[in-house]
């Protein structure tokens, strides 16, 4: 099953679509809301529990008529200013990916490329936001006892 995040405005959006962050407790177990509420809007990816309030369209997967279940999403609330101005307009989050080449392990910036390669194959809009920095978000899987970091990107290390 292909990873899957979603571009969401607030926290209250991410609190909607999966369990949300782990609050601490007074044990001594960190308390990473805080932590998160510090760096977003920011570049970071949050693999989250996901809530039945996520789109059925995001929870399955695949064209048969038994579907994969996504038991988990990934949550980002990107600093980017023309993505917040487009998710301020929605009152639904939007998927998101990081878009390749079809043959190749590189990251296509240029929209005008992005919009030949992929057009034919269903893309039906792209917003041209002038060619594109790759810089990656930081993965950081929530599901387990502690954060783990799946892929180091631009978002700084932090020690939770």
């Amino acid at each position: 099953m292909q990873p899957l995040s979603i571009l969401c405005r607030s926290l209250r959006d991410i609190d909607t679509y999966t369990t949300g962050f782990p609050l601490g407790t007074n044990q001594g177990q960190a308390n990473i809301f805080r932590a998160v509420k510090r760096i977003l809007p920011g570049p970071y990816t949050f693999i989250l529990p996901a809530t039945k309030e996520l789109p059925k369209q995001c929870i399955k997967h695949g064209s048969s008529t038994r579907y994969a279940k996504r038991r988990q999403v990934g949550v980002r609330m990107p600093d980017d200013p023309i993505c917040q101005a487009i998710l301020q307009n929605l009152e639904e989050p939007l998927i998101c990916t990081s878009v390749k080449y079809l043959a190749e392990d590189e990251w296509i910036l240029d929209p005008v490329t992005i919009a030949d390669i992929y057009e034919p194959l269903g893309l039906d809009f792209i917003v041209d936001g002038g060619a594109r920095i790759a810089d990656p978000s930081t993965v950081v899987d929530m599901t387990g006892s502690y954060p783990t970091i799946i892929r180091q990107g631009k978002g700084a290390k932090l020690d939770w």
